[in-house]
């Protein structure tokens, strides 16, 4: 066992007493619904740069797929102005928690609207359109049948100039954990999901590795890359 291996595993271990500790118990219940222990601040930030720099105003509206327990979300609702946050996720664990996050923030303020759905939250939403759809480390779960769903969903949600971003496995990326849920995960590249997105009118550009939007270098999602998908021009 090499060195790096060592210090994860001695790193997991620290991190696991938290759970036995009061106080701490309510953050390493939170992170360990989304992962990786010890890198809650620096995630929640990393979100909020990306998607800032891609264009993101306090006055647009949101809808965040997979939000979880709102480790970007938290973030998210204290940048945009109220009623602008939409946090969408198929888990009912992670909806509670992320209500939970939310009172803890005294941030019921921002009137965020959480929902538990299984359509990306396209049957709960009537006409509403957004800015912006996010999906972190999300879209490498997805087959090509649920891309085109998403696809199909955001033809409808995205407003004139929206973008739809999200991130999927780069070079260097280590996708084992994917194999818990599937023996033979999807291998997406940005040229798939362009293939994919263009036969719904949406065309993806690479925008570089996580790590150059400040995702921590050290986690080996880093390598992630980042695609910004928006309309094909008329």
């Amino acid at each position: 066992m090499d060195i790096a291996c060592k210090m994860r595993m001695i790193r997991r271990w620290i991190y696991g007493v938290r759970s036995y500790i009061p106080g701490l118990q309510h953050q390493h219940r939170i992170e360990s619904l989304v992962g990786p222990l010890g890198y809650w601040n620096q995630l929640q930030r990393y979100q909020l740069s990306a998607v800032t720099k891609l264009g993101l105003l306090t006055q647009h509206h949101l809808l965040d797929i997979g939000c979880g327990p709102l480790q970007g979300g938290i973030a998210f609702i204290r940048f945009l102005e109220p009623n602008r946050y939409f946090g969408v996720d198929n888990k009912a664990v992670a909806i509670s928690a992320a209500c939970e996050e939310i009172s803890r923030q005294q941030l019921w303020k921002k009137r965020p609207r959480l929902i538990l759905s299984t359509s990306f939250g396209d049957d709960q939403l009537g006409d509403m359109q957004f800015d912006f759809i996010w999906l972190s480390q999300v879209l490498y779960y997805f087959d090509e049948s649920t891309l085109h769903s998403l696809f199909a969903m955001a033809c409808r949600r995205l407003s004139p100039g929206g973008v739809l971003a999200g991130d999927i496995l780069g070079p260097g990326s280590d996708s084992s954990f994917l194999r818990v849920r599937n023996p033979r995960p999807p291998a997406h590249t940005h040229h798939s999901i362009d293939r994919l997105a263009r036969a719904h009118g949406f065309r993806a550009s690479l925008l570089g590795r996580l790590n150059e939007f400040g995702y921590p270098k050290r986690l080996n999602l880093s390598h992630n890359l980042l695609l910004k998908i928006t309309r094909q021009p008329a």
